[in-house]
């Protein structure tokens, strides 16, 4: 998938979430700028440090999530985009542009329980914070942050 296109999708799919959150206080739309936020948030982190750093990328592809590491059987769906690197960096640059995607993905979200204040909302964010941050650091991109530093720069 054309990087340009995937970013445009995904940066205009995070302001609108955050724009509905504003107007709307109905919780299942409230929720699916929740998940918007969470989902578009992660690889447009990733691209936006990755090329300030001197990374360059290839293209988007479809891959199941670190987490089928954990359980085959719930996490094998190809719907979490990849961002393909061309050109890598290492150490702390490396492991800036893996952690970016982490905490935005861990942190966007509560924008949406801030500005719509619902407590279901915030509560949500927090258990996320808590969750992506342990299968993070265990299986995911903060691991991946951490092996980075290991590398000589």
């Amino acid at each position: 998938m054309k990087i340009w296109k995937v970013n445009v999708f995904l940066f205009l799919t995070l302001i609108s979430s955050i724009f509905v959150a504003f107007k709307v206080k109905y919780l299942p739309i409230l929720l699916i700028c929740w998940f918007a936020t969470l989902y578009s948030s992660h690889c447009l982190a990733h691209y936006i440090v990755g090329k300030l750093l001197g990374f360059e990328f290839s293209h988007y592809t479809l891959s199941k999530s670190m987490l089928h590491k954990v359980s085959p059987k719930i996490f094998s769906a190809k719907i979490f985009l990849t961002l393909r690197i061309k050109k890598k960096q290492t150490g702390w640059k490396c492991f800036f542009m893996f952690l970016s995607g982490s905490l935005a993905s861990m942190f966007l979200p509560f924008s949406i329980a801030f500005i719509s204040g619902n407590l279901i909302i915030m509560v949500l964010s927090v258990f996320n914070l808590v969750f992506t941050g342990y299968f993070s650091y265990k299986y995911g991109c903060i691991r991946k942050a951490l092996s980075c530093l290991g590398q000589k720069s």
